[in-house]
């Protein structure tokens, strides 16, 4: 790896040559040309300015490098821009597609809306001629050849969420007829070489697993490995939560739920926006994905 990869500090909020040296950054503009935008701060509360700063500036700064030297760029979103429209049980939903940006969806977080508006800045600027793509990933998780994870997990929502409901050892019954998007890191990095090795003009793709695991299927596993983990009425799993709020010794527990609890301390996860990805299905099929 240390004979094909150089690693050159800098920051992308700084500026558009992201405040490094003039001799680093003329061997960046000779030696490549493409930049992999994968950048951001991913978190899902944190102070405005920093998601600001880094995901949006950040994202605008990057597309006046690609322009002024030449460079594709490959820019890293996210699903979430499809939105958060949290129904309780609706036969109804928005449909959101590669072709899609604005369906009237809601963002409930500070995140996703400074990915939304990083979206916006590259799409404009690809009206403008830059050659760029933009690939939305799911909910990314262990590598699938070896189950490795990120060293930072109680970054990742999904990882705290789990964690909360293994600890409290209960979730909502309803759960059980609903699935989960899972996306193995290691395959998310497969199919996005696969794009950017396969000139075309396509712009947006969604780099999300349609194979989605049952949460039946979830729960058996986790219970396979000792945990027990049983589902539970609404009105169960309220007072169970309300219980453990009110109680300081375990306020962590719910940690990583607290962000989806409603104003009376219902768990909402079902969703009136469904993502398709039968584009990008297709077009990684025909890259041999």
């Amino acid at each position: 790896m240390e004979n094909r990869i150089k690693v050159i500090e800098g920051d992308i909020v700084k500026n558009s040559t992201f405040g490094i040296s003039n001799e680093n950054l003329k061997e960046i503009v000779q030696n490549i040309n493409v930049i992999i935008n994968s950048a951001a701060l991913v978190k899902h509360y944190g102070r405005q300015k920093d998601f600001e700063d880094i995901n949006v500036k950040g994202t605008k700064n990057i597309i006046e490098f690609c322009k002024k030297y030449g460079k594709k760029l490959l820019h890293i979103s996210t699903g979430s821009v499809s939105g958060n429209d949290k129904k309780e049980e609706s036969e109804y939903k928005k449909i959101f597609t590669e072709n899609d940006l604005y369906i009237g969806q809601d963002f409930n977080n500070i995140y996703v809306i400074t990915k939304f508006e990083a979206e916006i800045a590259i799409l404009e600027a690809i009206y403008d001629g830059l050659d760029a793509q933009i690939l939305r990933l799911g909910n990314i998780t262990n590598r699938y050849v070896d189950g490795v994870f990120q060293q930072n997990v109680e970054d990742n929502g999904f990882a705290k969420r789990l964690k909360s409901f293994i600890e409290i050892g209960a979730f909502p019954e309803y759960f059980l007829k609903h699935e989960v998007e899972v996306t193995p890191v290691d395959l998310a990095a497969n199919a996005i070489v696969k794009i950017l090795n396969h000139s075309s003009d396509c712009n947006m793709f969604h780099i999300i697993n349609t194979q989605q695991m049952s949460i039946i299927e979830l729960v058996r596993t986790m219970q396979e490995m000792g945990i027990n983990i049983i589902p539970v009425s609404d009105i169960l799993m309220n007072d169970i939560i309300n219980g453990i709020i009110t109680n300081n010794d375990r306020k962590n527990t719910v940690s990583g739920i607290i962000q989806d609890l409603t104003k009376d301390k219902k768990i909402i996860y079902t969703s009136a926006v469904k993502i398709k990805s039968d584009f990008t299905e297709n077009y990684l099929k025909n890259c041999r994905f």
